[in-house]
This record gives structure tokens, sequence and C-alpha cells, in this order.
């Protein structure tokens, strides 16, 4: 398969296609309202996008996208956590945005610290375990988009198995914290 090839499909799963799946599934259970669900895309899919945009001044430049991106979504994130907590939006929307920042932040941190955990794969096992836990076992189905996304992250030499494991971990378990911490769904 071509390494292009494999790129475009790194967007297909990548956090925001991802988060957009996630909320509107959420919100077809009708477990979140329509502002709620306007301001989870708004904030945790549709903005985090604009670090695509790099690709118009520097095309195919990834570690570009990737640095940008961090910044965006960290930008993006709090603030749509600081609007649904003004707004007083119910606990779903609280337990998204929460577990949506702390895997941010935790993934920031590695990163600067110097170990490059996938964002990827936090992106999809972050959201696969909000999933789980809001809709109950149907909502691991979202786990198995980690397959795709370990073969392409690793054929493309993006990352280590280790790398990958650990934004794994990343995802699940601080979701599993902001669970915990707001007392459950």
């Amino acid at each position: 398969m071509d390494n292009k090839f494999k790129r475009i499909l790194t967007f297909l799963i990548s956090e925001q296609p991802v988060a957009l799946s996630v909320i509107t599934i959420v919100r077809l259970s009708n477990l979140i309202n329509n502002l709620e669900f306007l301001l989870l895309i708004t904030f945790f899919s549709l903005l985090p996008s604009l670090s695509f945009l790099s690709f118009i001044r520097y095309p195919w430049d990834f570690k570009k996208e990737r640095r940008l991106s961090f910044i965006v979504n960290m930008i993006s994130f709090l603030t749509g956590l600081v609007v649904i907590l003004i707004l007083k939006c119910n606990k779903v929307s609280i337990f998204i945005s929460l577990s949506y920042n702390l895997a941010g932040i935790i993934l920031g941190v590695s990163n600067l610290l110097g170990y490059k955990a996938s964002g990827h794969a936090t992106s999809i096992a972050g959201p696969a375990t909000i999933l789980t836990a809001i809709v109950g076992l149907k909502g691991s189905l979202l786990y198995l988009l980690l397959i795709p996304a370990f073969y392409l992250k690793i054929t493309l030499k993006d990352h280590t198995i280790g790398q990958f494991i650990t934004g794994i971990l990343i995802g699940m378990l601080s979701t599993v914290v902001i669970y915990y911490f707001i007392g459950g769904i």
C-alpha cells in the first residue's frame, strides 16, 4: 500500500472524525441535547480540524501538523470545557469534555518530556472508553479501529509498538479516572 494512501487513511481515523462519530452516537442515543451536541462537535471535532490547514502552506509536512494539532486541540478542548461548565451542561457532556482534556494534557506532557506517545491511539482508545461507559458494551466496538490505526502508524514508522500502547493506555486510563472522578454517568 502506498504511503500517501496510508496517510490519508490515518486522517480518516484521527481525533476529529472519531470525535464526530462518538458525539453523534451519544446524541442519537438522546443522552445530550442539541446545544450540547453542537458545543461538543464544535470544540472537539470542528475546531481541532483547523490544524489540517497547515497542509496548505506545508503540504505533507506531518511534523508541523502534529505540533499545530496539539496546540489547536488543547485550546479548543479547554475552551469547550469552560463553555460546557459555564452553561451547566449535563453530566455526559462534562464527562466527554473532561476526558478529552485530561487525555490531551497527559499526551501533551508525555510528548513535551520527550516520550512520543501515539495521539492516534489515544484518540481512539479514549473515545471508545467514553462510548463504552455511556452506551454500554456495543460502544466497545470502536476499539476495533485500533487495529487499522496500529497497522498504519507502525508501517509508516510514525510510532513504535510501545508508543502506540502508551497512547492506548493514556486514552483509556484518563477516561476511567474522569468517570470515577465525576461519579459515573
